[in-house]
């Protein structure tokens, strides 16, 4: 197994306009427009991960799915062989002041976190310093290369 194809990984959405989107069972939300961070794991298959999430024909499984349908990635994120995905979460969140949590339970119900879905509303936050913070390395969406 490649130790690099495992971690941690941040995408960095954009919703340009007021979207109602509907992600599995939980409620509908009309989510703003503005810049969305979701935190993930993939244990195997990092980059398979990437590249289904990067995908716009696929079967809907996960929350993200149903909210990639409506939202552009505009980066990826990863952190290898690091998989405490709600530390990452909770970093995050204290290093981002205006954020909140536009809808319970997205992408974390198997955790006890409020959510994996952060939305910023400033769409001139410079992530560049929280990237470095929590020690992720930018993906080359295109290639798919970390």
């Amino acid at each position: 197994m490649n130790k690099k194809d495992k971690g941690v990984y941040l995408l960095i959405l954009m919703l340009n306009t007021n979207q109602r989107i509907l992600a599995g069972k939980l409620k509908q939300t009309e989510f703003e427009p503005g810049i969305y961070l979701y935190i993930g794991s993939a244990r195997n298959g990092l980059a398979g991960r990437i590249a289904r999430h990067l995908r716009k024909e696929k079967k809907k499984f996960w929350h993200i799915d149903y909210f990639l349908q409506k939202a552009r990635i505009k980066e990826i994120w990863i952190r290898n062989d690091y998989f405490d995905e709600c530390q990452i979460l909770s970093e995050a969140k204290k290093s981002l002041k205006n954020s909140c949590f536009p809808l319970k339970k997205f992408g974390s119900s198997d955790c006890r976190c409020p959510s994996h879905l952060i939305y910023l509303p400033d769409y001139e936050v410079n992530l560049n310093s929280l990237r470095e913070k929590l020690s992720f390395k930018k993906v080359n969406i295109h290639g798919i290369q970390a």
